[in-house]
């Protein structure tokens, strides 16, 4: 089994990848943004991330407290395929 935290780590460094990829494509799309309005949609796009993964990573979290063993090959195999 992986280390809990790998698994965390590796999916979080996943998404901010992704968030920054998509990012910086929907600003060539939108077109002239001062730097201002860059910082609020990042932000946006950062807190809409944060809030849609903060229970995965909970209960990723929660299962590894609890040695919930199956939960976590789960979670492991979900979120960490090129790993299996």
């Amino acid at each position: 089994m992986e280390d809990i935290n790998e698994v965390v780590f590796d999916l979080l460094s996943r998404v901010e990848k992704n968030r920054q990829k998509e990012l910086a494509e929907a600003l060539k799309k939108i077109g002239a943004l001062d730097e201002n309005q860059k910082e609020i949609v990042s932000d946006l796009t950062s807190k809409l991330v944060g809030k849609l993964f903060q229970p995965v990573i909970e209960n990723i979290q929660l299962a590894a407290s609890n040695n919930e063993e199956k939960t976590l090959e789960a979670a492991t195999k979900l979120f960490m395929p090129n790993n299996n």
